[in-house]
């Protein structure tokens, strides 16, 4: 399993390199209000406020109560202060902050957009323990059936269970931090698939444990 870890690494590593510099502040916001409109469309009003409500309550802890932002600002943009004190290099970078700035502004924007999808983790989260729950009473009994009756536990199917468990949860992942307005039905689509895997896996477990 360290191929695939590592394999995931360098994806959002490669996904937040190619958002810090190339995709522009404004983008992201469009993707948000994007996104927030089909999750209205979907599941309505009043859980779109609900996750707005949430998502805004991380991003101001995690960012500006923090002081994450504000430390982030000091170290990068200078204040009007300090490049008027530092003499013969008043207009030095007059270009490059505005673009640090900018790129400091998407790096916000990325980060409540992360908030606001998982709130919308949370909404589906409860829905899914109708499936989980189903998953592995099938996999738990389908083991035990296994044990009494001599069938065949393969370790094929449950190594494949739990890399299909995995896959799903490093893909979603990844799909977090796109900078591309998702559709809210992906999340219950993928965990429904994880329960099936999850419970794949439970039904071929090894019969000496």
């Amino acid at each position: 399993m360290k191929t695939p870890f590592w394999l995931i690494a360098w994806l959002l590593i490669a996904e937040m390199f190619v958002i810090l510099v190339f995709v522009p502040g404004h983008w992201t916001e469009r993707v948000i209000k994007k996104e927030s409109a089909m999750v209205q469309s979907q599941l309505g009003r009043n859980t779109v406020e609900w996750i707005d409500q949430k998502a805004l309550n991380w991003y101001n802890i995690s960012m500006w109560e923090s002081g994450v932002y504000r430390t982030l600002h000091t170290l990068l943009i200078p204040t009007p202060e300090e490049r008027a004190s530092s003499r013969g290099m008043q207009n030095m970078g007059s270009q490059i902050f505005p673009w640090v700035e900018d790129r400091l502004a998407s790096l916000m924007h990325v980060v409540y957009q992360v908030c606001a999808r998982i709130a919308l983790l949370a909404v589906w989260a409860p829905y899914m323990l109708i499936l989980l729950i189903p998953a592995v009473w099938d996999g738990y009994m389908g083991w035990k059936i296994k044990r009494t009756n001599f069938d065949y536990a393969s370790p094929v199917l449950h190594r494949y269970g739990i890399r299909g468990v995995l896959l799903v949860a490093q893909c979603l992942l990844i799909a977090f931090f796109a900078p591309i307005a998702l559709n809210p039905i992906i999340i219950p689509l993928t965990m429904m698939v994880a329960c099936v895997m999850f419970g794949l896996a439970l039904a071929n477990l090894q019969k000496r444990v």
